[in-house]
């Protein structure tokens, strides 16, 4: 019985030293208290994982849902909870901006002319001519204003597909939902810097998004400075340069939803 508890002793004491010797984690995760919260080589959730997309691996559902309380994502941006991502955008919206763009600028070139032309004239077609620029002025206005209202749906419909947890720019690090990029169009004098943030921004997300899903498409940065840019320097060209940018990032999101959600052999060679 002595011999029995002295061997019991002699144990309990080599495999208390042996649990001294080993560092603190390393002796929690032998023991059974600690486990690694996720399994070696798990490949990233994805957005559309919630959304009934998962074919073909591109869906693996991780340990949280998107919006869940504590997830943190890169330079500190927390996803909100309920957010997902929406549907590709259409090339209908596309034409609408690309058509009412160029109806404003017609309207404008022709009450110009009317007005030019009302001024040096004489007598009643003077008065008519001046009629007829104050009216073309007012039909400009309310086209700039359609051609205004379609930029912004199309905005907030491109920025809701974007998955939820790259809705952040190198010049805003925080999330930014698709009410947020719009609405802050409406703030006076900061709405020019927020032009930047929006069309720049979506650049620096597709950028990132090609690592995981990569595009036969080029970089759309270049394209997004010029299309910020130019129509301050000269506004005719606003309307071409934003129908070009958004058939470039479309055409991307198009690609890159394909492989997202596995249909990429319905894309087009």
């Amino acid at each position: 019985m002595t011999a029995l508890t002295l061997r019991e002793r002699a144990a309990s004491k080599t495999s208390s030293s042996s649990d001294r010797r080993l560092p603190p984690a390393a002796a929690r995760l032998q023991s059974g208290a600690m486990q690694p919260p996720y399994p070696p080589h798990a490949p990233p959730p994805s957005p559309y994982a919630q959304q009934g997309y998962a074919q073909q691996g591109y869906a693996h559902a991780g340990p949280h849902a998107y919006g869940a309380p504590g997830q943190l994502y890169r330079q500190n941006v927390f996803v909100p909870q309920g957010a997902t991502a929406g549907p590709l955008v259409g090339p209908t919206l596309r034409k609408m901006k690309l058509a009412t763009g160029i109806a404003q600028l017609m309207a404008l070139f022709v009450g110009i002319v009317l007005l030019v032309t009302g001024v040096i004239a004489r007598g009643n077609d003077s008065e008519i001519l001046l009629a007829l620029a104050a009216g073309f002025a007012g039909l400009w206005y309310l086209v700039l204003c359609a051609y205004s209202i379609v930029n912004l749906i199309w905005l907030y419909k491109f920025w809701s597909w974007i998955p939820p947890e790259e809705r952040h720019t190198n010049l805003w690090k925080k999330y930014i939902s698709p009410g947020t990029a719009i609405g802050f169009m409406f703030i006076p004098y900061f709405n020019i810097y927020w032009m930047f943030v929006v069309y720049l921004g979506i650049a620096d997300i597709m950028e990132r998004l090609r690592v995981q899903y990569p595009s036969r498409k080029g970089s759309a940065k270049t394209l997004a400075i010029v299309t910020t840019v130019i129509p301050f320097v000269f506004f005719p060209a606003g309307p071409f340069l934003q129908f070009v940018f958004a058939k470039h990032v479309e055409e991307m999101a198009r690609e890159m939803h394909a492989r997202m959600t596995g249909t990429i052999e319905s894309i087009p060679a």
